[in-house]
Parts: C-alpha cells; structure tokens; sequence
C-alpha cells in the first residue's frame, strides 16, 4: 500500500513548508485530543477509586465555612 501524500517530493520550497505545516496541525490536533482522552480516563478512575472508598458522587463543590468571620 503506497501513501503517496505522505511522502512525495515537493520541488519548491513553499510547497514543502506548506506540507510541513499541515503535517504539524495534524501532529498537535492529534496529540490534543490524546490529551482529553487521558484526561478523561484518568477522571473516571479517580472517580472509581473514590466511590470504593464509600465516597459518593457529588455535583458540587466544597464551600468554606469561615467566610465571614471577621
């Protein structure tokens, strides 16, 4: 199977920074959406982790209880 895209030779310069580019935004987007999956599963884990612990799950936040001790 050739991938020709990939790997033909571009003759001019520009043409070949053009490719270079797009290659990088694929290379990064790639990697972004690599990152939120990771972060998801390490989200789920957590959360996994904690509800074996007897910790529910909570769809708030803890709040301070000395706010207004001045």
């Amino acid at each position: 199977m050739r991938l020709p895209l990939l790997f033909r030779r571009e003759n001019s310069s520009a043409a070949r920074r053009e490719r270079e580019e797009q290659l990088e935004k694929a290379l990064t987007q790639g990697m972004r959406k690599l990152a939120d999956l990771l972060k998801q599963a390490a989200d789920q884990l957590e959360a996994r982790r904690l509800e074996k612990r007897g910790y529910e799950p909570q769809e708030r936040f803890l709040e301070r209880s000395d706010k207004d001790r001045r």
